[in-house]
This record gives structure tokens, C-alpha cells and sequence, in this order.
């Protein structure tokens, strides 16, 4: 019997040959984040206030919904962009391991265009919601509901890890991003995650791991070890 492959979160985020999901959509961010910046210098956050509360007027008075669509790259300044960055990290390379690049591409745009319409629909007024955080949000909803659907898939290390490491972490770095924000987008991107989430499927690296249980390997010998002491 084949040992199941070594999958490392690092090697699957950062490969040596190709891109990655969570390089391409962290490029992607940084790519139109550095071109504007670039154009627009200090004048740059005004300059986006005025863009997106022309946009919503678009939006609201022309149906010209694909507006929508280039908020998912948009940031207030480089410290929201480091941020998100930094958030996006940790959700879209969640989804990666454990439902595969292409969905979490998929999630992203999804989710992110769900958070956009939401917040549009829940304003009432302009300006558009900025910024990737709908998206990001998106993603840890749906890592969320995906865990607490397939959690039968996974070997004890692997819920042990959800629960004392990955969720803490989640906790800690997605918390602090409800404040000072469009809560409407960051509740609707959740919100989408959470539901797409359900139906997402596994990527087969999840049953590949599954199959080794260290942990659970580990607390048997323990265990056994106990009985033939006493």
C-alpha cells in the first residue's frame, strides 16, 4: 500500500513551479493597488471616494451592474491594502488546501460580487462598497460551513488543528476588520461563503491526508502503553 503524499500548506500556497490561486489573486490586488497609486499619488483616496459614488449612481440609475465587479481590487489606502492582504493570505489559501485552486478563484469573484450587491442593496445610497474585504469574508464563510460539513472526512489531527489552531486564528485576524468597516459587505460576503460553502467538494488532497492519522496514532500507543503499565 502507497504512502498518501506529503501536502504542505507552505509548498501548496508558494509551489516552486507555477502559480498558486493565493499568489494570483494577491497579485492581482497589488498589481491595480500599485498602478493607481502610482497615477494618483496623494490624491488617491479622494479620487476613489469620487469614483465609486459615481459608480453608484451608474449602478442605480442605469443598471450598469458590472461596476461592481472591479470593487473586489479596490482599497481605502495601503493600510487597509496590508490588511486585506494579510487576511487574504490565511482565507484564500484555507480554500486552496482544502477545496483546490480553482475554487477558491471562484469563491472569491462569487462571493465578492454577492458582498458588492449587498451592500449596494442595503446603503441605499452612494458610495459603492470598496475594497476586498466582501470577497476575503466570502472565503471564511465558506471555509466555515465546508468544515462543519465535511468534518466526517477529517482524521482526529485534522480537527484537532480546525479547532485549537485554524479557528482561533480566524478569530483573531477577521474580528477586528468589523470595525471602522462596510459591515453590510463583510456580513453579505460571509453570508454567501456560508452558503456556497455547503456544496463545495472536497479536493482530494483532504482524503489523501485523512488517511494518516498521527495524532490519533500517537494517543493509541499512549493508551497502550498505559494498560501495560497497570
Amino acid at each position: 500500500m502507497s504512502e498518501p503524499p506529503t501536502v504542505s500548506v507552505r509548498g501548496l500556497l508558494f509551489p516552486k513551479r507555477g502559480v498558486s490561486a493565493t499568489e494570483l489573486l494577491l497579485a492581482a490586488n497589488v498589481t491595480v493597488a500599485a498602478v493607481l497609486f502610482a497615477l494618483l499619488g496623494s490624491s488617491y483616496p479622494y479620487a476613489l471616494r469620487a469614483w465609486a459614488g459615481e459608480r453608484w449612481i451608474d449602478v442605480h440609475a442605469h443598471g450598469a451592474y458590472g461596476w461592481l465587479l472591479p470593487t473586489l481590487f479596490l482599497h481605502a489606502g495601503p493600510g487597509h491594502l496590508t490588511s486585506n492582504l494579510l487576511a487574504l493570505v490565511a482565507a484564500a489559501g484555507a480554500v486552496e488546501f482544502l477545496m483546490g485552486g480553482g475554487w477558491a478563484v471562484a469563491l472569491y469573484f462569487l462571493t465578492g460580487l454577492g458582498a458588492a450587491w449587498i451592500s449596494y442593496t442595503g446603503h441605499g445610497a452612494p458610495p459603492l462598497s470598496i475594497g476586498a474585504s466582501g470577497a476575503i469574508m466570502g472565503l471564511v464563510g465558506c471555509t466555515v460551513s465546508f468544515l462543519i460539513r465535511r468534518r466526517r472526512s477529517f482524521n482526529y489531527a485534522q480537527r484537532w488543528k480546525v479547532w485549537r489552531v485554524y479557528v482561533p486564528l480566524f478569530l483573531l485576524v477577521f474580528l477586528p476588520t468589523l470595525v471602522h468597516a462596510d459591515v453590510h459587505a463583510h456580513i453579505g460576503g460571509f453570508a454567501c461563503g456560508l452558503a456556497l460553502g455547503f456544496f463545495v467538494p472536497p479536493h482530494r488532497r483532504v482524503a489523501l491526508l485523512a488517511a494518516v492519522d498521527s495524532l490519533r496514532d500517537e494517543a493509541d500507543t499512549e493508551a497502550a502503553a498505559g494498560e501495560e503499565e497497570l
